[in-house]
């Protein structure tokens, strides 16, 4: 395009607006033609100008929006948030932005592009998501981490699957975070608010290291355990922001086959090939078989019928018994074992 390195930075950051020469060269690189760009550059200006006059009306919209219900009954809101100020300053307040104008600057890029991207027209999924990760965002900065070393955080990888033995969701989130803070990595969780239908997210901090965010979304080990290791895979294969889930948007170049290398990666770890092939060709897969596979893979019986159903090897819930599930309680962030 002809810009330095600078330059194009602020282009990317809607500092730099377009000439008929820039639309040119975007047209010539990315497709479309130079009008096409003209004009959403004149677009984005207009935008622009309408967020910075934003009336009350503008900003109950938006608060509308937010799932105001769910973050009251998680305890991310206050529970006398009810009148309009003391809701819009709350809101405000979560995401920690002074104005609503802040809040379209800061969650236009970065961790929250996606969403924010959906949430453009007030739609009440994207802002669901948006809540999501400003969920997980928010509890970064408490938790100090090393400087992230990709080829040790890949070398301890396979490791973290025995943390499956433990069954209770706190224990095993803490020893997740030690271990994966010792190479660089944040590992937050947060439960999913109304119409927010991501099980995982990963994404870089300021500093360029990565956060693993969780949701518990389907409340079983092997779900957890997958979403982990498809959101590590992310880091270590593509090194962009995902977000993961049922009908959610993944961003990244080349997403399909993103998704299939990261799928391959935790399914590996989770369940190698040579564990994988010697119980697929048992004459009967019944439990003792799952659980001695468990034994060779390193992981509990739950992970592998889970990996067994991804498979559809066996039909889904035929071994559910196997399977550790959970709860969400008092605790927005960790739910509870249920006990078997």
């Amino acid at each position: 395009m002809g810009l330095k390195a600078h330059e194009f930075e602020a282009l990317l950051h809607g500092k730099l607006r377009l000439n008929e020469k820039l639309a040119e060269a975007l047209a010539e690189q990315l497709g479309s033609t130079a009008r096409f760009w003209l004009a959403r550059d004149k677009d984005y200006l207009k935008e622009l100008a309408r967020l910075g006059n934003a009336d009350i009306t503008a900003i109950d919209q938006w608060a509308q929006s937010m799932p105001v219900a769910s973050m009251r009954r998680f305890g991310w809101l206050p529970a006398d948030s009810r009148a309009r100020s003391v809701r819009n300053n709350a809101l405000l307040s979560f995401f920690d932005c002074k104005s609503i104008q802040e809040w379209g600057q800061r969650y236009s890029a970065g961790v929250g592009a996606v969403a924010f991207r959906k949430s453009l027209a007030f739609a009440s999924d994207g802002m669901a998501t948006l809540v999501w990760l400003r969920a997980g965002e928010a509890q970064v900065a408490s938790r100090p981490t090393a400087q992230f070393d990709r080829d040790e955080f890949k070398h301890i990888l396979p490791s973290l699957k025995r943390v499956s033995a433990f069954k209770h969701p706190a224990t095993i989130l803490q020893r997740l975070r030690e271990a994966c803070a010792v190479v660089g990595v944040s590992i937050t969780t947060a439960r999913a608010p109304d119409g927010c239908r991501a099980s995982g997210a990963s994404w870089f901090d300021a500093k360029g290291r990565p956060v693993i965010h969780l949701s518990f979304r389907h409340l079983s080990e092997d779900h957890f355990w997958f979403t982990f290791f498809h959101e590590a895979a992310h880091i270590i294969l593509h090194g962009q922001t995902h977000i993961d889930g049922d009908g959610v948007e993944v961003m990244g170049a080349d997403t399909e086959t993103q998704e299939d290398e990261a799928n391959a990666y935790a399914q590996e770890i989770l369940l190698p090939d040579d564990v994988r092939q010697d119980l697929l060709d048992k004459q009967a897969l019944n439990a003792k078989a799952i659980m001695q596979a468990a034994k060779a893979a390193k992981v509990t019986a739950g992970v592998i019928v889970g990996q067994l159903e991804r498979a559809e090897a066996i039909p889904h819930g035929k071994f559910s018994f196997l399977k550790h599930r959970y709860r969400w309680s008092t605790n927005s962030h960790v739910p509870e074992l249920v006990a078997s």
